[in-house]
C-alpha cells in the first residue's frame, strides 16, 4: 500500500499548494481501483469532487462555443452527476459511514469488516439532471453537397480513392434521394439505406458502423442519434457520421521491394516476375483475429494513423494484421504471343490471337496482371468460431428463444413429476438440440423468481455466502468483485446468485418440499452489444458463409491500372496452379470470383452491355494467356473518371437476398 499512500500524499500536496487542476489531472489518469481509494478518502476526495462540478461545466461551455453540442450534453450530464458526488465511479461511498470508516479495507478486501454490511444503506437524492437546450439537428450538421471524389475512401494512396456507395446515395449521385428528405427518425433512415431498391451494400454499412455484424442498427449510431429528440437525425448528421467512420477503414500499403513474399517462386510469365509488386490491404474488422500468421509476420510499416488519433498510437503496424495481400506485374500479352513465348501449338496461337484482337489489343498495349491474391485471414473465417454469419445467427436466436419457451412450459411438470428417470429423458432430449447449435460459449442462467416459484423458498437460501461475504469477494486484481453492486443485501445476493447459476450447464438441481428435483435453465441470447465488441466478428466483404477477399484487390488494382495509364488488366488462376495450388479447389474458385468481379464493376459503370467489345476470356489453352482480359477503351476510361470504382459492389442487399435464397 506504500504506492497508494504516495499517491494520496502527492495529491494532498498539490491541493494544499492550490494546484487543484493539476491534482485532478493526476487523479483522472489513475487506475480505477486507485480512483476509488482516492474518492473515498477524507479531504482529498471531497476537494476533487467539488472541483468536478466546475470542471465539467466549463468543458460543456467550451463545447457549446465550439458548436460541439454532443460533447456539451455529455459534459453537462457529468457536471450534474458531480453535484451528487457520483463521478468518476461510485463516489457516493464517500458519504457512507461504514464504508468510509474502513476505506482502506474496502479496497484491500479484508476478511473481517469493521462494520456489518447489513446496516441501513445511504439514501441518496437522485442526481440533478441538466438538459441543455440543443439547436435543431440541421443547424448543427448542415448538409453540404460534395462530388464523388470528395466522398471516396482515403486508402492512404492518393491515386486510389475507392468510392463510397453509401455516401454517394446521400449526395444524390445515383438513385436520387427525395430532396425533401432532410430529417428522419433513425429507424426510417435505416429502412431507407437497407432498402434493396437503393442498392447500398450491407457490407459497407457495416464498415461505416451504420449496421452491426447482425445487420441491425449499430449501437454507436444509436447512441449518437439518441442525443436528439425522438432520435431524429439529419442527412448532414448521417453523412458526417459516415465520413468519420470512413477514416482508416480501408488502407492499402505497398510492400517495400526488399520485403516481397517469396519473390523467387516459379512463374509462368517471366515478364510479370521481373515487374512484380505486392500490396497489403488493411480492413477494419478483418485481420485482428488471425491466429495463423504465415505471411509478412516480420514486416513493420509506418502507422498511417499517426497524427490523426491519440498520441500514444503505435508507431508501426505489422504486416500480419493485413486482411488480404496480392501481387501484380505488367506485360504486353499480344507482343509476347507474336514472339511465340509460351505457346506451342498453332491452334492455341490462333485462338489467343483472335480473342485479344476482338477487344482491340495491340502489340504495344501493356496489361496489369493480377495474381497471388491470398489471405491468411480469409482462410480462417470458414472454420473459426470468431466469425458469424448474420443469417445463421438470426436462425440460432430463433431456436434459442423457442427453447426458452419450451423450458418455461416444461418446468412446472419437471418440478412436480416424481418420475426422475422420465424427467431426465425429457431434459436430455430438449437440451441435445440446443447443445448441437453452432454457438460459441453458449450459456444458461436461472431466474431467481423461478427458485421461489418451484421451491417455495427465497433464492437467498440456496447461497453459500452471506451478503457481507459477497461484498468482500476479491476480483483477483486488488479490488472487489461486487464493488459496483448497490450496497444492500438483496442486490448483492442477486448478483452472486446470477454469477453462480450462469454457466454452460442447461439444467439446475433444486431442493423442494418433497425432495430434490431438476428444471431447465434459460439459454442466454447473444446481445447486440456483444456484436462488434470482439466476441463476434464479420468482415465487410463477408458473403454466404465466408469472406470474398477477391473484391478489394480486384477493385483496387483496376483503379490503379487505369490511374497509371495501363491499357487493361488480366487475371487468371495460372500462377496459383504454377505454385502448386491446383489441388486446392477453394484457391481456384477465388480467381473465378475475381474474374466475375470485373464484370460487376462494368455493370456499375453502366458498361455491362458493352462487354463483348471490352472484355474477353481465354480458357482451355493451358498457357499463361488463359484468363479474363479487360481493355481500357476510351469509353471505359471515361466511365471510371466520372463515376470512380466503388469499394463495394453495387446492389448489396439484393445480391445477399439472392444468395441466402440459394442456401
Amino acid at each position: 500500500m506504500a504506492e497508494r499512500k504516495e499517491i494520496l500524499s502527492d495529491l494532498s500536496s498539490k491541493i494544499a499548494e492550490g494546484n487543484i487542476r493539476e491534482a485532478y489531472r493526476t487523479f483522472e489518469d489513475l487506475p480505477v481501483v486507485d480512483q476509488i481509494a482516492v474518492s473515498i478518502s477524507p479531504g482529498v476526495g471531497d476537494a476533487l469532487a467539488a472541483y468536478e462540478v466546475g470542471e465539467f461545466g466549463a468543458r460543456a461551455k467550451t463545447n457549446i462555443e465550439d458548436k460541439d453540442y454532443l460533447g456539451a450534453a455529455g459534459n453537462y450530464a457529468m457536471s450534474g452527476l458531480s453535484l451528487a458526488s457520483l463521478i468518476p465511479l461510485l463516489r457516493f461511498l464517500r458519504g457512507a459511514r461504514g464504508v468510509t470508516k474502513s476505506a482502506s479495507k474496502t479496497v484491500d478486501a479484508p476478511t473481517t469488516p469493521d462494520k456489518p454490511l447489513t446496516e441501513e444503506p445511504l439514501q441518496l437524492s437522485p442526481p440533478k439532471k441538466v438538459e441543455p437546450e440543443l439547436p435543431e439537428v440541421e443547424e448543427i450538421f448542415p448538409f453540404q453537397q460534395k462530388s464523388i471524389k470528395e466522398l471516396s475512401y482515403d486508402t492512404q494512396q492518393p491515386a486510389l480513392p475507392l468510392s463510397s456507395k453509401a455516401r454517394n446515395f446521400l449526395h444524390g449521385h445515383y438513385k436520387k434521394l427525395d430532396p425533401k428528405t432532410q430529417t428522419l427518425p433513425l429507424d426510417d433512415w435505416i429502412k431507407t439505406l437497407t432498402n434493396p431498391n437503393n442498392e447500398i451494400p450491407l457490407g459497407e454499412l457495416r464498415l461505416l458502423n451504420v449496421l452491426d455484424e447482425m445487420n441491425e442498427v449499430h449501437p454507436k449510431l444509436k447512441l449518437q442519434a439518441g442525443q436528439f429528440k425522438d432520435s431524429k437525425i439529419s442527412k448532414g448528421f448521417l453523412d458526417n457520421y459516415m465520413a468519420e467512420n470512413q477514416i482508416d477503414s480501408l488502407i492499402v500499403r505497398g510492400v517495400p521491394p526488399g520485403r516481397l513474399e517469396s519473390p523467387d517462386t516459379s512463374f509462368d510469365n517471366d515478364a510479370v516476375k521481373r515487374s512484380q509488386q505486392q500490396k497489403l490491404y488493411f480492413v477494419r474488422g478483418g485481420g485482428d483475429k488471425r491466429t495463423r500468421k504465415d505471411h509478412y509476420a516480420g514486416l513493420q510499416l509506418d502507422n498511417p494513423n499517426l497524427g490523426k488519433k491519440l498520441i500514444n498510437e503505435p508507431q508501426k503496424t505489422t504486416g500480419d494484421k493485413t486482411y488480404v495481400f496480392d501481387g501484380v506485374g505488367t506485360y504486353k500479352p499480344l507482343d509476347r504471343l507474336q514472339s511465340a513465348i509460351g505457346v506451342d501449338s498453332q491452334k492455341s496461337f490462333d485462338e489467343i490471337n483472335e480473342a485479344l484482337k476482338d477487344i482491340g489489343v495491340t502489340p504495344d498495349d501493356t496489361f496489369v496482371d493480377i495474381f497471388r491474391v491470398q489471405s491468411d485471414f480469409a482462410d480462417e473465417v470458414g472454420r473459426s468460431t470468431n466469425f458469424v454469419n448474420p443469417k445463421t445467427q438470426k436462425e440460432i436466436t430463433k431456436k434459442l428463444l423457442r427453447y426458452n419457451k419450451i423450458a418455461d412450459e416444461l418446468n412446472p411438470f419437471l418440478a412436480t413429476n416424481p418420475n426422475k428417470r422420465q424427467n431426465a429423458v425429457l431434459i436430455r432430449d430438449v437440451l441435445d438440440d440446443v447443445y448441437d447449435l453452432p454457438v460459441r460459449g453458449l450459456e444458461f442462467n436461472l431466474d431467481a423468481d423461478d427458485v421461489t416459484k418451484y421451491t417455495g423458498k427465497s433464492f437467498t437460501e440456496s447461497l453459500d455466502k452471506t451478503p457481507e461475504e459477497i461484498f468482500y469477494t476479491p476480483d483477483g486484481s486488488g479490488g472487489l468483485k461486487y464493488f459496483e453492486v448497490p450496497n444492500n443485501p438483496e442486490a448483492l445476493s442477486k448478483a452472486y446468485f446470477e454469477d453462480t447459476t450462469m454457466n454452460t450447464r442447461g439444467f439446475q438441481d433444486l431442493q423442494g418440499p418433497s425432495g430434490e428435483f431438476t428444471i431447465l435453465k434459460q439459454a442466454v441470447i447473444p446481445k447486440l452489444t456483444d456484436i462488434g465488441s470482439g466476441k463476434y466478428l464479420i468482415d465487410p466483404y463477408f458473403g454466404k458463409s465466408s469472406t470474398n477477399e477477391m473484391k478489394l484487390p480486384i477493385r483496387t488494382n483496376m483503379l490503379q491500372a487505369y490511374k497509371q495509364g495501363a491499357d487493361g488488366i488480366h487475371i487468371s488462376d495460372r500462377q496459383a496452379k504454377t505454385e502448386g495450388s491446383g489441388g486446392y479447389k477453394n484457391v481456384l474458385e477465388k480467381y473465378t470470383r475475381g474474374e466475375k468481379e470485373i464484370q460487376k464493376i462494368l455493370d456499375e459503370l453502366g458498361l455491362g452491355n458493352k462487354k463483348k467489345q471490352i472484355l474477353t476470356k481465354i480458357e482451355g489453352t493451358d498457357t499463361q494467356y488463359d484468363g479474363t482480359y479487360l481493355k481500357f477503351t476510351d469509353e471505359v476510361k471515361k466511365a471510371i473518371e466520372e463515376k470512380g470504382i466503388n469499394a463495394f459492389k453495387d446492389g448489396g442487399p439484393v445480391e445477399i437476398d439472392r444468395m441466402l435464397a440459394e442456401l
